[in-house]
């Protein structure tokens, strides 16, 4: 390890002399220098003998002003201790030196020395140097007092009695240890208070107020009214006028709260800051214990609690101090840990160590460390970590637990394999179903627009909006190519025409529509005539829609479907009312070319009145000999306006009882991709699914998760969902502008159409923005869960041959497991495959909305508010409380 030390370069076999101090003082000053620990122990003693300071200084000159940084303490020990005493009292504070050295004076029987201490990272704010100094003194009351000022120098010495170059302490456990000392004194509440007023230090609940936080989403609240020093083990944002550093090797992040006026500026003024006292805060809370705590479940899926609680593991300083951070938020937790620190009698010797500890974290309200800070390493394999213990054993509700982490591949090594696996298919003259999920922005788009300058390709994707931007990226490639053409504008009159025979099912009565309109509107003989050109068209790149793919099939030998075609097109549900269906029936019946079918008709119409509802059924094929009369008479009559012929031709239906007992009927029909060889590019497709809609012979392969280069946040403490927003409706709107302001200022806002007018600021809304690229590079926010109709997940399940009982399609808040994640949800209880499609749906949705920011390759982030998790994102974990707080709205 390295460390930066101001270093004298001349050589000493014994004590300098007061003329020769000076010389070294000024050679100090200006010999800052980066060097290793166990090279700057050599030096310190003979037959070097180099004095150094602990200080790194500016401007030349070697005073307490021109302090710039620190990482190295070092004790001077006159008397009152020996080497011995010393280690011991550095083995039980869990303090450990990286070196001990004796001095000049020192003798056999008054050992004298100097213990010098390394910091996990270098401190270059005065204060926090000032707190580590005084900490270190309580601990170490032997010390010589003199030897503490930032610019003291300390001289060489004989020897080296004690190292281990690898050994760092942290500001944490130095305030640990002082703490310890004086709670375990004579006078602990005095002496505790004079303390932190030495060090200008705030109190909380009797102790210094020292936080730790895991990471930068759940750092305690800062205003502009706190005096404070952050330290991050990643890249942080300065917070106000206070002083933050970003570390790589500190284990732990902290916020050290000062008092006022202990700034830099107080230090460098004040003569007689040593014997000044700071006028502090001092702040009192109890922290409300969580209670009915499943420790059996704790015990079974924590490796590291059932060798701790049994006494097969020897627990290290740093695994007890994260058990405790986690069992004493508990209830009961404390005669855990006290049963843990008895399992073993070699804990006994820090016994009121252990015992100090415990009760500081209590005080100062630590955060849970997460699993992944402490646990041993030889764990990992037979444990499935969650953030940190108490989730290990117990599913909190509003929040999702991620049990261990999948590996992220660059975006370089994922960009090779894609164009890998899609060239590879591209060469196989095989047709078949060829599936490549991979996520939005990785340059799926790129690697088809490529493919498409030596091959003739058919590319379908999900709107005609994107088709005219995937067309003039072609152009601007230089890539021949035909556009399937989009239906032209017309009157109104005509437009709802149109759109009532589609409604109806009538795509016959469309067609002779159409072809009437050409006769008196040119643009619609154009649009005509491009579609019977299609038919014609050879040796050309294609591009169309999901949904014509669909019903045309004259296209190229390989089709490239861009994005999920199953959820998008193949599977179309809609509904008709009950009566509409009874009034086509009456007016068949009333036929007199009918009269032999009347009681069939009959029949048929009693059946589905008769059904249950909510039980999903197989649609009567009774109807199909009737089809060509039914379509003439939607096309005749005007009044029917219904998707009849849809329904007759569906392959499940299911009644329910919908408004004003308005009976409806909702059904499911099934699209076929064209006899080629298709190659689908997608961010959600599932392959459980897809194998089912395809068969097991598809070729599927998942390219997992990728490092982003942007961030997802995701804040899941409510769902969001439209019926929650219903139900207070004013204090979610408030709770989503404080969470925006907070985690996501100035964002673009996605949520469901219609809702939260007053966030809103792009066009955009769920289900709306599949392929779509305005938003790349920008900071978004979505609001919502995007539940869809159950009836969805009921009819879809059924037309993928899975039968639906009655009581399957019943609905709980429910613990559930997904991949990595586990968290409550409200799904369905009964059944798991409509659980799987409910699921697929949500995230499908969830996936293609937060893809718009494109955070693979934009450094743009993303707030999202919902209780479903997605890949990739950083959970925030909210209070109650602070939920509540955030209803209430700002009232100036």
């Amino acid at each position: 390890m390295k460390i930066r030390i101001s270093l004298d370069s001349k050589n000493f076999d014994r004590k300098p002399t007061k003329k020769e101090t000076a010389h070294i003082s000024n050679r100090i000053a200006k010999s800052s220098t980066e060097i290793l620990v166990e090279n700057f122990a050599k030096f310190t003693v003979q037959p070097y003998g180099r004095s150094f300071s602990s200080a790194v200084f500016g401007e030349g000159q070697r005073t307490n002003a021109s302090w710039k940084s620190q990482q190295v303490f070092a004790l001077d020990i006159d008397n009152g201790l020996t080497v011995k005493e010393a280690l011991k009292k550095c083995n039980e504070f869990n303090l450990m030196p990286a070196f001990i050295y004796t001095t000049f004076s020192s003798t056999s029987d008054y050992e004298r020395f100097r213990i010098v201490f390394i910091l996990e990272h270098e401190i270059e704010d005065i204060r926090v140097r000032e707190f580590v100094q005084k900490s270190l003194i309580k601990v170490f009351p032997q010390t010589d007092t003199m030897a503490g000022d930032a610019a003291r120098i300390m001289f060489g010495g004989k020897e080296i009695v004690y190292n281990n170059f690898e050994n760092t302490v942290s500001v944490i456990d130095i305030c640990h240890a002082a703490s310890a000392v004086i709670r375990n004194g004579p006078n602990p509440t005095r002496d505790m208070e004079n303390f932190c007023r030495s060090a200008g230090v705030d109190m909380y609940n009797g102790y210094p107020k020292l936080v730790i936080f895991n990471n930068d989403k759940d750092m305690p609240k800062i205003n502009e009214e706190h005096n404070v020093f952050v330290c991050m083990t990643k890249n942080g944002t300065t917070l106000l006028n206070n002083s933050s550093l970003c570390v790589e090797n500190s284990p732990m992040n902290y916020v050290i709260f000062f008092s006022k006026p202990n700034t830099k500026e107080f230090h460098i003024s004040s003569e007689n800051k040593g014997s000044f006292k700071f006028d502090i805060q001092k702040q009192r809370e109890k922290k409300k214990l969580i209670r009915n705590y499943p420790y059996e479940e704790l015990y079974k899926n924590c490796t590291l609690y059932r060798e701790a609680i049994e006494g097969r593991y020897w627990l290290h300083h740093m695994e007890i101090f994260g058990i405790m951070t986690n069992l004493l938020q508990i209830e009961g937790g404390s005669t855990k840990v006290e049963q843990i620190l008895n399992s073993r009698k070699e804990y006994a010797e820090k016994a009121d160590s252990w015992s100090t500890m415990a009760n500081q974290i209590i005080k100062s309200n630590y955060q849970p460390c997460q699993c992944e800070y402490f646990c041993p390493m030889q764990f990992e394999s037979n444990c499935n970590h969650c953030l940190n213990m108490i989730e290990q054993g117990k599913l909190v509700r509003g929040r999702i637990h991620v049990m261990g982490k999948t590996k992220a591949r660059t975006l370089e090594e994922a960009e090779n394999e894609l164009s890998e696996k899609f060239e590879s298919i591209l060469d196989n003259d095989k047709k078949g179903i060829y599936i490549i999920k991979a996520p939005t922005g990785i340059g799926k788009t790129e690697l088809y627009l490529n493919a498409c300058k030596n091959k003739n390709l058919t590319v379908a994707v999900p709107t005609h909006e994107l088709k005219c931007e995937i067309s003039e990226k072609m152009k601007s490639k230089g890539i021949h190519h035909f556009v399937m053409p989009e239906l032209p504008k017309m009157s109104a009159a005509d437009t709802k025409e149109l759109q009532r025979l589609y409604d109806s099912g009538s795509f016959r009565g469309a067609n002779i529509f159409l072809k009437q309109k050409a006769k008196e509107c040119e643009e619609v003989e154009r649009y005509l005539g491009k579609l019977k050109n299609a038919k014609k068209i050879s040796n050309e790149t294609i591009i169309t829609t999901h949904h014509r793919l669909l019903y045309d099939k004259d296209f190229n030998d390989t089709v490239i479907v861009d994005e999920d075609i199953i959820l998008n097109a193949m599977f179309p549900i809609s509904h008709i009312k009950m009566g509409d269906l009874s009034m086509v029936n009456a007016k068949i019946r009333m036929k007199s070319e009918f009269a032999a079918s009347k009681g069939t008709l009959q029949g048929i119409e009693q059946e589905i009145l008769n059904a249950q509802y909510g039980l999903v059924k197989e649609t009567p094929s009774y109807f199909l000999h009737l089809a060509e009369e039914i379509e003439r008479m939607i096309i005749e009559d005007e009044t029917i306006d219904s998707n009849i012929l849809g329904f007759l031709n569906s392959s499940r239906y299911v009644k329910v009882n919908g408004p004003d007992n308005i009976e409806y009927i909702y059904f499911i029909g099934k699209r076929h991709l064209p006899d080629k060889k298709i190659v689908i590019l997608s961010a959600t497709i599932n392959e459980n699914i897809a194998k089912i809609v395809f068969g097991n012979d598809i070729f599927f392969y998942d390219m997992g998760e990728i490092e982003q280069k942007g961030e997802i946040i995701q804040i899941p403490t409510k769902s969001y969902s439209k019926y929650s927003i219903n139900r207070d409706y004013d204090g979610m709107l408030n709770m989503a502008e404080k969470l925006i302001e907070l985690y996501n200022p100035n964002s673009k806002v996605i949520t469901y159409k219609n809702y939260f007018q007053d966030l809103i600021n792009t066009n955009f809304n769920f289900w709306n923005t599949a392929g779509r690229d305005n938003l790349k590079g920008e900071n978004i926010t979505i609001i919502g869960t995007p539940h869809v109709n159950p009836l969805r997940y009921l009819l879809f399940s059924s037309v993928l041959g899975y039968s639906i009982r009655l009581d399957d399609s019943i609905m709980s808040y429910q613990p559930v497991t997904r991949g990595i994640y586990k968290f409550y949800f409200q799904t369905y209880s009964r059944n798991d495959f409509l659980r799987e499609i409910q699921f697929y749906m949500i995230e499908s949705e969830l996936i293609q909305t937060v893809g718009r920011a494109r955070t693979l390759r934009e450094p743009s982030k993303v707030l999202l508010l919902s209780n479903f998790p997605v890949p990739g994102a950083e959970f925030i974990f909210l209070s109650q409380q602070e939920l509540n707080e955030y209803k209430k709205k700002n009232i100036e």
